[in-house]
């Protein structure tokens, strides 16, 4: 009884030191929630492409270099939506600690 008394006395000394680690940083939190994001839209155009070119390969009327070209195209379109996201990701961070100040150079301390 005492052994069953002190496992359940560790479990929730355990729960109640990771809740209070854990925190309500909002600053943390919203990275967080940006990063994730972030790696949600890349998937998704990533997933989106990946349908594409295979339609592209298995597309019976195309000879190999339309092929080949087609898929170069598509390859080109990825990478520049990839890059519009992580721009667009970059430019939220950098706005998010700037305390209201559109330009923190003027406001040198």
């Amino acid at each position: 009884m005492k052994k069953i008394f002190t496992l359940l006395f560790a479990a929730g000394m355990f729960t109640v030191a990771s809740a209070q680690s854990r925190g309500f940083d909002h600053g943390k939190q919203e990275s967080v929630y940006a990063f994730n994001g972030k790696q949600s839209a890349i998937q998704d155009i990533n997933r989106s492409y990946d349908y594409k070119i295979a339609a592209v390969r298995q597309n019976r009327w195309m000879n190999r270099w339309e092929k080949s070209k087609q898929i170069s195209q598509l390859e080109r379109q990825r990478d520049a939506e990839i890059a519009r996201v992580q721009f667009r990701f970059e430019k939220d961070n950098h706005a998010f600690g700037d305390h209201g100040y559109t330009d923190n150079r003027k406001h040198r301390w």
